[in-house]
This record gives C-alpha cells, structure tokens and sequence, in this order.
C-alpha cells in the first residue's frame, strides 16, 4: 500500500484528538473531586448551622418555660383560678 501525506496527517489528527480528549478527561476528573470535596464541606456547616439553631431554640424554649413558670408561681401567690362573678 502506497503512504500518502493525508494518512501521516490524519494520524497526527487521531492522535491529538485522543491526547485532547484525555487531558479534558483529566480536567474534568480533578474539577469533580474538587467539587465533591466543597459539597462535603457545604454539607458539615449547614450541618453545624442546624446543631446551632436547635440549640438556640431548646435554649430559648426553656428561657420561655421558665419565664411563664416564674408568673404562674408569682402572680396571684400562686393561685389561678377564674375570679367568679
């Protein structure tokens, strides 16, 4: 079979298209794990955030509670009951 400059050139151009390929493949491959490792850390603060928000609601609950328990124990010496009319 006969060589011909368009067959050296065709595979010139196989060859760059893979060589491109693979290096996107790489690319692509080191952007996914570098967003698997932000979707990580995303997911440990909202994590903490929500830790600290039911803290903050037990607390302020419990604030709540003790607040209405002083009234009740306070006002009235302690006694609530409807007046009558």
């Amino acid at each position: 079979m006969s060589v011909y400059n368009f067959a050296e050139v065709s595979k010139q151009l196989t060859a760059s298209l893979i060589k491109g390929a693979e290096e996107n493949l790489k690319e692509a491959q080191s952007l996914l794990d570098t967003v698997k490792t932000l979707a990580e850390e995303i997911e440990k603060h909202v994590e903490d955030h929500a830790k600290l928000l039911d803290a903050a609601t037990a607390r302020t609950k419990a604030y709540g509670e003790s607040v209405l328990n002083a009234h009740k124990e306070y006002i009235n010496g302690g006694v609530h009951e409807n007046p009558s009319p």
